[in-house]
């Protein structure tokens, strides 16, 4: 039986792998890189778990994949705003999880990787296979549509969940600094302005030890970026795209996780029940992703006005509940889609994985999201 290709061995790829392997079939996962998570530094990095009314790890659990990895509960936070004022948030059940990115034991790459392997995934190190000839595809971003730069690292001092959303400090994203059990992470994520990275970066830096000092020891420096972009199919005749390689992402706030885990699970579903794997992913992706474009244009278009009632609001209600009301598919969110396309528009020429019917140009090939009309605030910002 020749075995299943599996190009790129992320979150995407050993999630496939793993359901592919426990139900009998050979499974071959191709990676260039060294090291199963070697792009990531160590950083915390957050699975969300309010998407849907079912809790992150229990999804994962019924699509066999075991939380051993390192993570802590999200149930806090605190959110600041463009003047410094700070909003406690809490939750009764975990917003999201906390886990670890890299090469070391405990991460989430290496215990998928172990998982894998247990199953009889054979995992091929330093070794790149065209996507041409894989059955499915889960090689990461594409080009550039929203980069972030993170420092990880040790320091004293109590647990800190502090993210800052200021347009001037973080143009169209969040700075955010995680402190957990003595290990940080500090990082700045845009979406413009990609040529003031480094002077922000060093803004953010500030802008947190002004909060609260904090030392930091054995530091890490990574880059990382995220694409953005909507398409028609994520299966070409011979393989199935799954992870950022097929565009799942959340446009609002960026994190691809959980789109990485179930994206892969969906492909290997679809090679062992010989089912459609768009109509899979469409079933359980298309209108969430859609709602979190009108969402983005609505995060981008609203400036510091819109950003301080969304964390002034925050602290209101259950802050599980509050992130779950912003990510369910919504009919006026979903009707601000195809005005997010037009505003933001479409690149000279699409460079991601997939031919996609609609992607966010990278910087410098589009104008500003145009601002909506002022009754948008009135309409819809009072309950999201």
């Amino acid at each position: 039986m020749r075995s299943i290709r599996i190009a790129g061995a992320g979150p995407a790829g050993l999630s496939a792998a793993i359901h592919l392997a426990r139900r009998g079939l050979p499974v071959e996962v191709f990676e260039r890189r060294e090291a199963v998570g070697a792009r990531f530094i160590g950083e915390w990095q957050v699975l969300e778990s309010y998407s849907r009314e079912q809790d992150a790890l229990e999804e994962l659990a019924s699509m066999g994949i075991d939380a051993t990895f390192q993570h802590r509960p999200a149930t806090w936070a605190h959110l600041i705003d463009d003047r410094g004022d700070r909003h406690e948030v809490q939750s009764v059940a975990p917003y999201g999880y906390f886990l670890r990115r890299g090469d070391e034991e405990g991460t989430l790459d290496r215990t998928l990787a172990a998982q894998a392997e247990g199953a009889g995934v054979r995992i091929r190190l330093g070794t790149r296979l065209d996507p041409t000839e894989a059955d499915i595809v889960a090689t990461g971003p594409g080009p550039a549509d929203g980069i972030a730069k993170e420092i990880a690292f040790r320091t004293d001092g109590a647990d800190r969940i502090e993210v800052i959303f200021d347009p001037d400090l973080a143009p169209g994203g969040y700075a955010y600094l995680f402190v957990l059990d003595g290990w940080a992470t500090l990082g700045l994520a845009l979406l413009k302005s990609y040529g003031k990275l480094e002077p922000h970066f060093e803004r953010t830096v500030a802008r947190f030890a002004d909060i609260a000092p904090f030392e930091i020891r054995e530091p890490r420096r990574g880059y990382s970026y995220m694409n953005f972009f909507l398409h028609r199919s994520s299966q070409t005749a011979g393989a199935r795209f799954a992870g950022e390689a097929g565009g799942f992402q959340d446009y609002l706030f960026g994190l691809g996780i959980r789109y990485a885990l179930v994206s892969g699970h969906l492909a290997a579903r679809s090679i062992l029940e010989n089912v459609s794997y768009d109509d899979l992913w469409r079933d359980r992706f298309l209108d969430q992703m859609r709602s979190s474009v009108g969402a983005r244009l609505l995060y981008e278009s609203l400036g510091r006005f819109g950003l301080r009632t969304f964390v002034g609001r925050s602290s209101r209600s259950d802050f599980r509940a509050y992130l779950h009301s912003w990510a369910r598919p919504a009919r006026w969110r979903l009707w601000l889609a195809p005005l997010a396309e037009r505003v933001f528009g479409r690149a000279e020429s699409c460079a991601h994985k997939l031919p996609c019917h609609w992607c966010r140009p990278r910087e410098g090939r589009s104008g500003t999201p145009e601002p909506l009309p002022e009754d948008f605030v009135a309409r819809y910002l009072r309950e999201p």
